[in-house]
């Protein structure tokens, strides 16, 4: 096995070739880049669940893989053998995991510290997606800090793999709340191509206002629930408007208007239905609010039992991904001149 690995990994090496910068969208529009995913993985059995993941997604998009391991420790007198060992597993990884055998995978192996140098890594190579697998419920709290910080302060979105990976998605459910979180979700489940071919749910959670004191003051069950209803019918109004004003009605989407925190909401549907993803955007938050788990999309992280992929707040500008993805001026300068120049 391990003949066969280094074999196959010589000629996975040996025939892709992925370069960490590209062209601008709006220098070369000849045709889009297929998705580039970077994918983490530290060896264990979860990031394995990320790697397959990974594998899948890049059949199913036509894109290219780079797997990246991060070795700590900067000043250690091991980093040299860590590093040189870190690059042999990987192409390892590489060659005997099935979902990347056909597709264009490329190792990374680089000192650091976590998570910034896989932001770093996800924005030089111009990554469109991070994957990484789910913390462990023991010990996760190394682990759990960093897909946390991936996700707060990272510029693309990050998918968090709990699930063995078995083929593409079937089964999705998107929360929205009517922000432009939801509406940056919703987009992003359709641009990242994961939605492609699957069931997807649109979900919104409600809560009638007033309703506990309602029974508190007597107030007949059957009045409590029309009154609800009226509530569930007022929000559906305005989910077809939010949807309809993203130009997303006509999608082929479910919708669902239920009753409950969105937490409880969520979890209970992920459960029913089942779904195997849920979308979520995430909100700005700075100060002391960002220091603390109290969001949505972390409740939903904790939990466990459902991938979940998280869309950040602000997307890279054009100018700030030319001034990062652009080696040299002249590059661009001069096919730029050489288009305008053709008849």
């Amino acid at each position: 096995m391990a003949e066969r690995a280094r074999t196959l990994s010589a000629n996975a090496e040996a025939h892709v070739e992925l370069t960490s910068t590209q062209a601008p969208a709006d220098i070369i529009p000849l045709r889009r880049r297929l998705m580039r995913i970077l994918v983490a993985t530290d060896f264990s059995p979860r990031s394995q669940r990320a790697v397959r993941r990974a594998g899948i997604l890049a059949a199913q998009t036509r894109g290219d893989i780079i797997l990246m391991h991060v070795v700590e420790g900067a000043g250690r007198p091991e980093v040299a053998r860590d590093l040189r060992e870190a690059q042999r597993m990987t192409a390892e990884q590489i060659a005997v995991v099935p979902e990347l055998l056909h597709v264009p995978c490329k190792p990374l192996v680089v000192e650091g510290g976590l998570p910034d140098v896989i932001l770093d890594a996800a924005l030089s190579h111009d990554a469109d997606l991070i994957v990484a697998g789910a913390p462990h419920r023991a010990g996760a709290r190394s682990s759990g800090r960093t897909v946390r910080s991936l996700i707060r302060n990272g510029r693309r979105p990050v998918l968090v793999v709990s699930r063995s990976a078995a083929g593409p998605y079937t089964r999705i459910m998107v929360p929205v709340d009517f922000s432009d979180a939801s509406a940056r979700a919703l987009r992003s489940a359709a641009s990242l191509e994961v939605a492609n071919g699957a069931d997807v749910t649109v979900v919104h959670a409600f809560e009638a206002p007033g309703k506990p004191k309602l029974s508190a003051f007597g107030v007949a069950r059957e009045q409590i629930d029309s009154y609800v209803e009226n509530w569930r019918s007022s929000f559906a109004e305005e989910f077809d408007a939010f949807l309809e004003a993203d130009g997303l009605a006509a999608r082929d989407w479910s919708r669902r208007v239920e009753e409950g925190s969105p937490q409880d909401v969520i979890v209970r549907l992920a459960e029913q239905m089942p779904s195997d993803l849920v979308i979520m955007g995430t909100h700005a938050r700075t100060g002391i609010k960002k220091a603390l788990l109290g969001s949505v999309t972390e409740d939903i992280l904790d939990t466990g039992g459902v991938d979940v992929l998280v869309v950040p707040p602000h997307p890279l500008g054009l100018s700030e991904r030319m001034r990062l993805l652009t080696p040299a001026p002249t590059v661009w300068a001069e096919q730029l001149a050489s288009r305008v120049a053709a008849p």
